[in-house]
């Protein structure tokens, strides 16, 4: 594949793509020489992009036939992270609302995206005189109780590295110091100075690992400080979506110590 970054790298990906399209639930064979002939390409060509995903485990050799590939690992791994996304985003939307009508606040759900937490779906069929909205596709920050929960729960500890390592000195330590709390509650709540808000989040769990953080977005007054309803009804719904998911004794060990 050529270096630099220019037309031949976009050739290559464009060509790697083209390979994967043959892979469908109803074909998930291939062999190289059925995709030269769907591609239009020389079988020399195809068998060297066929061995260069194979070394990368996107693709592996069938272990019945060495002339057919199927999807490797990291393209495996990769559909997981996807359907499993899906499947959250599926099952909470119910959920959501009725803990917003419930608590009369903004209920948020994020997902781990490239870089952090990204709000994919919110619902504000609450009823408190003050709705704060929050935009879907917004990207939480490092010190957002989201981010706080994915790195103290989640089973995937090189995610959370690669996290930590892009942030300062100074942000990580900060960061570092604050993840054993959320740890032991399965909570995590902090407040939101420039609208007088506060954010109580608590974590999704899929057969996995933590699969999605929901959280409620209210004011100091709609948010009160020990307000024990909020988050016994805030983890009551991320059970209820967990249990729908097939989460498995991780959320249970989290969600049995309610303070």
């Amino acid at each position: 594949m050529a270096n630099g970054g220019g037309t031949g790298d976009i050739q290559a990906v464009h060509r790697v793509a083209e390979i994967l399209k043959l892979f469908t639930l109803t074909s998930p064979r291939v062999t190289v020489a059925e995709a030269a002939a769907t591609l239009g390409l020389n079988r020399t060509t195809t068998h060297r992009y066929f061995s260069s995903l194979v070394l990368d485990e996107i693709l592996e050799r069938s272990p019945d036939d060495a002339t057919t590939y199927t999807p490797g690992r990291l393209l495996l791994q990769v559909g997981a992270v996807a359907q499993g996304q899906r499947r959250v985003l599926d099952v909470a939307p119910r959920h959501m609302g009725e803990l917003s009508v419930e608590t009369g606040l903004t209920v948020v759900l994020s997902l781990w995206g490239a870089s952090g937490p990204v709000v994919s779906l919110v619902s504000e069929a609450g009823t408190h005189p003050i709705l704060i909205t929050v935009r879907i596709g917004s990207m939480l920050g490092w010190d957002s109780a989201q981010t706080r929960l994915y790195l103290a729960l989640s089973q995937d500890a090189s995610r959370g590295e690669r996290y930590l390592d892009r942030l300062p000195p100074e942000q990580r330590t900060q960061l570092e110091s604050r993840l054993p709390a959320c740890r032991a509650r399965g909570l995590c709540r902090i407040p939101v100075p420039p609208i007088d808000g506060v954010v109580l989040a608590a974590a999704v769990f899929d057969e996995h690992d933590v699969a999605a953080t929901v959280a409620l977005v209210g004011t100091t007054s709609s948010l009160p400080e020990k307000a024990d309803s909020m988050e016994s009804a805030l983890l009551d719904t991320v059970s209820s979506i967990t249990a729908e998911l097939g989460g498995t004794g991780l959320r249970d060990a989290v969600l049995t110590d309610r303070v």
